[in-house]
């Protein structure tokens, strides 16, 4: 008689659990393994865009230094020829406006008036002389007033003195000094005449 050594079922059944068992660990440990090595993947790759962006920025912005630098030169330079043509402008109004002032107060200057003083500084004139009467002097202070190369014209004081046995008024007049009316203004170009019409048109 043939003898079978059959396994009980119990055993049989607990074998195959613990073989699911480590599948499912096995498969566990795979998936959370394939993860990990994902998630170092991408942060890897995640990393090098930033490396790659950043250094990008980078020379965005010494680009951006570079031309800032440049308009920070290009603003001196402009300034440093403001500035020239600046000392170039009242170099050629205080160079032109002595003779064009003293031309003008020798304009303004009325017959029977005698100037005995002269004193300019800083742009602020003083003068003093000697007139037959206060009409005179009302008249000069008037010519002043109305000239192009002075301003705040005022009368300081008037005096009564002689010369000689003759009575005589003497005064002082504070003015500034206009040098910039010192150029005479661009005249104005007069535009172009029409072209004479042809011959035998109506």
């Amino acid at each position: 008689m043939i003898r079978i050594n059959l396994l009980p079922v119990k055993e049989i059944t607990a074998e195959v659990g613990r073989r699911q068992d480590l599948l499912v660990a096995g498969l566990s440990v795979s998936m959370t393994a394939a993860l990990v090595v994902g998630l170092y993947m991408f942060q890897s790759y995640r990393l090098f865009s930033l490396g790659s962006e950043a250094s990008g920025l980078k020379k965005e912005i010494e680009t951006l230094n570079v031309q800032l630098k440049e308009v920070g030169d290009l603003q001196q330079k402009v300034q440093a020829l403001e500035q020239k043509i600046k000392v170039i402008d009242d170099l050629t109004k205080k160079k032109v406006g002595p003779v064009k002032i003293m031309e003008s107060l020798s304009l303004a200057t009325p017959a029977r008036l005698w100037l005995t003083e002269f004193r300019e500084s800083g742009g602020n004139l003083t003068l003093g002389g000697l007139a037959v009467d206060n009409q005179t002097v009302a008249d000069f202070l008037k010519s002043l007033a109305t000239s192009a190369y002075f301003a705040n014209v005022d009368l300081v004081e008037t005096t009564q003195v002689e010369q000689e046995g003759v009575p005589l008024k003497k005064f002082s007049i504070r003015s500034q000094l206009l040098y910039q009316a010192a150029l005479p203004p661009a005249s104005p170009q007069k535009p172009a005449a029409p072209p004479a019409p042809a011959k035998g048109s109506k």
